[in-house]
Formats: C-alpha cells, structure tokens, sequence
C-alpha cells in the first residue's frame, strides 16, 4: 500500500507540475471543476496519462505549451505510436488541427466514465477482436479486411465503442 501511495503520491505530482508549467487548466469554474475531476472520479486516468507522458518525455517528445495552455488537455508535439494521435487521461500524444477534435472526445470520456473509462475500453477491444460484431455494419469497400493488420486497423480500431463515438465528431475514420 505504501509503494502504491508513493508512485501514485509522484505520478500526481509529476502531472501537477506540468499541469502548472503549462497554465493546463482554463481559469474560473471550469477549470477548477476539470482538475478536480481528473484528480478525483479520473483519477486512473490521470495517473495512466501521467505514465504515457513520461515515457513520451524520455522518448525525446515535448511538450506543446500553446497547444495545452487553458486546454484541460496536455498536447505532445508528436504522436507515439506511428501514424495515430494516442491519448491517455488528459494527454494527447500528437498534436494537429484533423485530429484534437477526435482526441478531445477520449479526453472527455476519460473525465466521464473514470475508473472505468480504460477497462471498459481494453474489454471491447478484446470482444471486438474475438466476436467481430462489426462485420455486420463495416463497410467493406471503402475499407476493406485483406489481412490481419486491416482487421485490426480498419476493423477492431475504428470500430470499438469510444472510437466510434470520436469518429461521429470528427468524421469517418482514414483509410490507409
């Protein structure tokens, strides 16, 4: 219990001290309201994003301080996984103008369902890949499942709940 209080105890502080160098949260109510959420209800979340930024840092990405100054949400230059904006928490790995609105959608349902949000998120991503329910609506033409990177990409991804939720505000997702 002690070791868990203490990594916790420095993943929050590691969190404060960006949250703080980067002015994260907007003044007024709201701001305080989303700080507190993502210190309370997200807390999980917070601390999962606190972990995804410090690997992101030792990585050599950076911080994007106009980007998350006000924003609620801590934007990194560069994504970390290959081709995609990641976000975890109130981090958003991967910064640009035909993605944040999608990425803004993660970062609220972080805040919403909270200690929830990522089990329920690893849970559909397991039915999604076991039980491809999708197939049923998928829409094979524009993005069609030729090989085990496709079903992943252009099936079990696109088509988990939370990114299609994200891809009904942004738009239908890329196909590569």
């Amino acid at each position: 219990m002690v070791v868990v209080l203490v990594v916790g105890g420095l993943l929050g502080a590691f969190h404060g001290a960006w949250a703080w160098r980067t002015r994260l949260y907007p003044r007024g109510a709201r701001g305080v309201a989303l700080a507190v959420v993502d210190a309370t209800w997200s807390l999980p979340n917070t601390l999962a994003g606190a972990v995804f930024l410090a690997y992101a840092l030792a990585r050599g990405n950076r911080v994007d301080a106009a980007f998350s100054r006000h924003r609620g949400t801590l934007g990194l230059r560069h994504g970390v996984i290959k081709g995609f904006a990641t976000t975890i928490g109130p981090v958003q790995a991967g910064i640009s103008p035909g993605v944040d609105d999608h990425e803004a959608v993660h970062v609220l349902q972080a805040r919403l369902f909270g200690p929830l949000y990522l089990p329920l998120v690893v849970v559909n991503w397991v039915v999604a890949t076991v039980l491809p329910y999708w197939l049923l609506y998928h829409d094979r033409a524009s993005a069609p499942i030729n090989g085990v990177k496709a079903y992943f990409r252009h099936g079990v991804y696109p088509h988990c709940w939370h990114e299609e939720w994200a891809y009904r505000r942004q738009g239908t997702p890329p196909v590569d």
